[in-house]
């Protein structure tokens, strides 16, 4: 039943399993050599290094990647600040210092811890037993003689309430956006929810199937052109 609403809400699109994601069909993709990945902000403290999770994917895909921490280091060195909007004199700055192409910035936009709940089950149970009637049949000789004969059945219902533990797994919904360095404008966007029993195994599947979905609609522009 469980697994039957989980495909039933996928078909709906409204457990989010398919990824929704733009990219520009004017951005000129062959110009991007090096990506440079920023630190995915998020309010929680349970959930974090997303962005870690897609430079493995990016690379595993080919992409050349600068990783989060030597850009910070990099940012760091040279008095530079990317919290919050990126000024398009920010990017080309980055870009500058670090020759990379394009940015990867993004956001955890919601997480929901898993839980467990407690729930009552209810098992009924029915038996069925014979019921005999103790009857007298006499001989030719006249001795009576007792025997049992079976005259029905007796159904009998039973219910067994027991509590029940069960597991509600995490939600994790992530964007994340390719900047372009020099002019500040997003030429690529996803999101996507997913759920699994640890919040950093939900927000690796998103990665995965983000990169993957990007990959893809990479190869369609690049076979128009």
């Amino acid at each position: 039943m469980k697994k039957l609403l989980v495909l039933l809400l996928c078909f709906l699109g409204l457990a989010g399993c398919t990824p929704k994601t733009v990219i520009s069909n004017s951005y000129n993709f062959d110009q991007m050599n090096r990506i440079g990945i920023m630190a995915f902000s998020t309010p929680w403290s349970g959930i974090q290094g997303v962005e870690n999770l897609f430079a493995k994917y990016l690379i595993r895909s080919g992409f050349k990647v600068v990783e989060r921490a030597q850009l910070e280091s990099v940012l760091k060195e040279h008095g530079l600040s990317v919290s919050g909007y990126l000024a398009p004199e920010t990017t080309r700055e980055i870009g500058r210092i670090l020759g990379v192409d394009t940015l990867l910035v993004g956001e955890v936009s919601s997480y929901t811890p898993a839980r467990t709940e407690l729930t009552t089950v209810m098992n009924r149970r029915s038996e069925s037993k014979p019921v005999y009637t103790q009857e007298v049949m006499m001989l030719p000789d006249g001795t009576p003689v007792a025997y049992m004969r079976n005259t029905g059945t007796q159904v009998s219902h039973s219910t067994e309430v027991r509590p029940t533990e069960y597991t509600i797994n995490a939600q994790v919904g992530i964007i994340a956006k390719l900047v372009d360095v020099e002019t500040g404008e997003i030429v690529w966007i996803g999101s996507l929810d997913d759920s699994a029993a640890r919040p950093l195994d939900a927000a690796d599947s998103i990665a995965r199937r983000l990169v993957k979905s990007f990959t893809k609609e990479l190869a369609k522009l690049q076979e128009k052109e």
